[in-house]
């Protein structure tokens, strides 16, 4: 049914826990699990802030522990196929450009992340992504 599941991390809880889950529709369906994380752009705040500071790190870097930190939390089996990508511009755009770069089959974002509407309850890129993709949508509520 799904052979490129393409999931949006951005080291939120709900980001994880939206890995967790593709991971799993992966290991069922045998698809390959497109992990992505995207640069917004914007001053990096909280954890992100932290990290980049604490470890005196690029963006670049700190996007690139996002991917991998989310991949160990969430468990992801050793037998799923994994793509790791990092892109840059506005989340829910960038998403939807990655997905369509990819052949994904399916999109599964966290209902809220990090972004300066975190407090919604249903974020303005899970919104955004649910709204305009032209291939299934899951969002996992954490």
């Amino acid at each position: 049914m799904f052979e490129t599941i393409l999931v949006a991390v951005d080291g939120s809880g709900h980001a994880s826990k939206a890995v967790r889950c593709a991971a799993d529709m992966a290991k069922t369906y045998g698809a390959t699990l497109v992990m992505l994380a995207v640069d917004g752009h914007r001053p990096l705040k909280g954890p992100l802030a932290e990290l980049a500071h604490s470890e005196d790190i690029s963006r670049s870097e700190v996007f690139e522990r996002i991917l991998s930190s989310a991949q160990i939390l969430a468990e992801v089996p050793g037998d799923v196929k994994i793509e790791q990508r990092i892109g840059s511009g506005d989340p829910a755009d960038e998403i939807l450009a990655e997905a369509g770069r990819v052949g994904a089959d399916l999109i599964v974002v966290g209902s809220r992340g990090l972004g300066e509407y975190a407090e919604l309850l249903l974020g303005s890129v899970s919104r955004k992504v649910l709204h305009i993709a032209k291939v299934p949508v899951m969002v996992v509520h954490a």
